[in-house]
């Protein structure tokens, strides 16, 4: 079951901090396919990503494509830049929830980023950590076994994972 989008519909895609409903960041996408198993969405290059925790926007110089799951504690696909992966990005995170205009769902911290030959990394393990206590303890076990289930998706090379590169430095992110 997937979600009740279309090629070329407009999304708004929201993450959230908790507690405390603080909006984190946020974007505007497109829909470039629907799967079974999920929805991906484009923020091409010259599209805006607004950092709302941090009162910053910065204007992409790369294609960023993000796969939503439905049921999944992920989201994330490539970096791409004159059909080159630079990077895979993946949100530890709530569900996605469809909101009837786009997808909102709860960041958990735990990041995990993959270079273009699929060595992986996990990012940002103490603020994890340092919210841990805060969370429901079902969200800590399901975002323990996301890091897990994205390293594996990765090693299975699953949609959207496109086949290995030459990898490259980490991009900057703010």
């Amino acid at each position: 079951m997937s979600f009740p989008v279309l090629p070329g519909a407009r999304v708004r895609v929201e993450f959230w901090k908790y507690p405390g409903d603080r909006l984190h960041y946020f974007w505007e996408a497109e829909v470039v396919e629907v799967r079974e198993e999920g929805v991906l969405t484009l923020l091409p290059q010259g599209g805006v990503f607004h950092h709302a925790a941090k009162g910053k926007a910065v204007i992409l110089d790369h294609d960023a494509y993000v796969a939503f799951f439905p049921g999944a504690w992920y989201s994330g696909g490539p970096d791409v830049r004159e059909g080159r992966v630079l990077e895979y990005y993946w949100n530890v995170q709530t569900p996605a929830e469809w909101t009837g205009r786009g997808f909102r769902q709860y960041d958990l911290e735990l990041d995990v980023k993959c270079r273009a030959d699929h060595t992986c990394q996990v990012f940002d393990r103490e603020e994890f950590l340092a919210k841990r206590p805060l969370y429901p303890r079902a969200w800590v076990e399901k975002a323990e076994e996301a890091v897990e289930a994205i390293l594996r998706h990765m090693r299975e090379g699953r949609w959207p994972v496109l086949p290995p590169g030459e990898p490259l430095p980490w991009m900057e992110r703010i």
